[in-house]
């Protein structure tokens, strides 16, 4: 016994969305046409990777905006390396370039 059988008011009220919804979706299909159809396909497509995506994400345990999170932190961190290393070669350069000038005044 379903839930809505159980509630007359709610399955009334139900039965009657759903024609308003068949309603709206065969005048929106009549007005747009073609365009309609492909919007309707591209949200079905949409759903579908949704939740392929949703139970991928469960079977994982990870959440895909924590895993890109990760991924974004861990591209930071080897930038930030990546740039203390030439910062360090750098002052390298520029203290070799001043010790070389130190030493041409001075003979």
């Amino acid at each position: 016994m379903s839930i809505l059988s159980r509630f007359p008011v709610i399955q009334a009220q139900s039965a009657r969305l759903k024609t308003q919804l068949t309603a709206l979706d065969r005048r929106l299909a009549l007005r747009y046409g073609d365009r309609y159809d492909k919007v309707k396909q591209q949200l079905d497509e949409t759903k579908v990777w949704y939740e392929k995506t949703r139970a991928e994400a469960q079977a994982s345990g990870t959440i895909p905006l924590e895993q890109k999170q990760a991924q974004t932190d861990r591209q930071v961190g080897d930038a930030g390396s990546a740039a203390a290393r030439k910062e360090a070669v750098i002052k390298q350069q520029i203290k070799e370039l001043w010790q070389s000038i130190k030493t041409r005044q001075s003979s």
